[in-house]
């Protein structure tokens, strides 16, 4: 009899449908009780059974460990196992900002090996499918969501499980520097593959004219600013970036490229103070639009988000404001970037606080209220940071 655990991971079965939707790909487990084979028993993180609340429904039923009589289970990589001509999948559990982060240390795994034969075969069970930063890496050949069934599971013959990089929580490593550690490789040799993104053409020759007409219509330089993140523990407030907005209008006009949902608020927010900021958000459909816009513009001033390791690993100038986590770890490995630490001291927390998902101590862990942060931050802090990251040469408006 063959057991496999894995650290991170959960195994579900259901006696109702369920459906799963990955960034636009959907993974669908049919209600088997008992299950009858390996497509009935769904693989997915821990984190995702916490998210969706999985334990509180009757019908599923999870377990950290199955076991096989005949099934043929993934040898799960230690370290220490060649990766050439191996069908390996790569699992993990980043958001967009992290997958660039870690590109590194998928580079230099994949380069570890250079020896004679066949290359290895990467895949990523990610989040991100169709807003994948890098597909067109030739270090890895698919991509594919993170919840699988076991017969997907057990297609691949080398399991890199990096989910457990996701459970830790520590002031002076980043999400890269996990990776690596839990890799067993060197930092130094993995920075000679430091994070790179080429935007789509077709994208950048879209979005140029209206680029260029900014510019020649303002007589000023573009600067995107973003001040809402994912989290609500991660958003500063708006004030902040329209009092930034002001102070360098001589310089730049001052743009906004954002997902729909999140353009709405923000451009709400822009009306009520009636901020000179131009909401281009309009013209964006996803993350590889946002790519193809940044690469465009001339400089980046938000919130720690994944805007800020695109605007990193397209070598734009930009300002990352952090509240819950330090800026020394998140954006050391891109030269264009500074970072802005909010040194938040209060009733309940000390920042940085590494909360993500929980939300802010201060705010009794409210989904709602904003943390209080960034109003340590100072607008006049965040424009030295930026004159720091182009080089010097910017003007303010007195």
């Amino acid at each position: 009899m063959q057991r496999l655990k894995i650290p991170g991971l959960l195994f579900a079965t259901s006696s109702v449908p369920l459906e799963f939707d990955t960034d636009g790909h959907n993974t669908t487990l049919r209600a088997a009780d008992p299950p009858h084979g390996p497509e009935n028993i769904l693989a997915l993180t821990s984190l995702h059974a916490e998210i969706f609340r999985l334990r509180e429904y009757p019908a599923i039923r999870l377990a950290d460990q199955i076991e096989s009589p005949s099934l043929r289970f993934p040898e799960v990589y230690d370290g220490t196992q060649s990766l050439r001509g191996r069908n390996a999948l790569f699992l993990t559990l980043c958001g967009w900002g992290d997958m660039i982060m870690i590109q590194p240390a998928l580079a230099a795994l994949c380069r570890k090996d250079n020896g004679a034969g066949e290359p290895a075969k990467i895949t990523i069970g990610c989040n991100w499918i169709r807003n994948f930063p890098y597909r067109d890496a030739r270090f890895i050949r698919d991509v594919r969501p993170n919840i699988m069934n076991l017969a997907e599971l057990f297609r691949f013959d080398l399991l890199i499980n990096m989910i457990p990089a996701h459970y830790l929580r520590s002031r002076d490593r980043s999400m890269l520097d996990l990776y690596l550690q839990l890799l067993g490789l060197d930092r130094q040799a993995a920075l000679q593959y430091p994070p790179r993104l080429r935007p789509d053409p077709a994208r950048v020759e879209r979005l140029r004219p209206l680029f260029n007409g900014i510019r020649s219509e303002t007589d000023r330089k573009i600067l995107v600013v973003n001040w809402r993140s994912r989290f609500t523990h991660k958003n500063a407030p708006a004030a902040l970036f329209f009092e930034i907005a002001s102070l360098l209008r001589n310089e730049f006009a001052s743009v906004l490229v954002k997902d729909e949902a999140e353009a709405k608020i923000m451009q709400g927010e822009i009306d009520g103070a009636g901020a000179d900021i131009l909401n281009l958000s309009h013209r964006i459909r996803d993350l590889h639009d946002t790519i193809a816009a940044l690469s465009l513009a001339d400089a980046l001033i938000s919130v720690d988000t994944g805007i800020v390791h695109a605007a990193g690993a397209l070598g734009i100038p930009g300002v990352a404001l952090f509240g819950p986590f330090p800026p020394e770890t998140h954006v050391s490995i891109y030269p264009s970037i500074r970072g802005v630490r909010a040194g938040y001291e209060g009733r309940a927390c000390r920042g940085p606080c590494l909360e993500t998902h929980r939300g802010c101590a201060e705010n009794d862990f409210s989904q709602s209220a904003a943390s209080p942060c960034f109003g340590r931050i100072r607008a006049d802090e965040v424009i030295g940071a930026l004159f720091e990251a182009r080089g010097g040469g910017l003007s303010c408006a007195s």
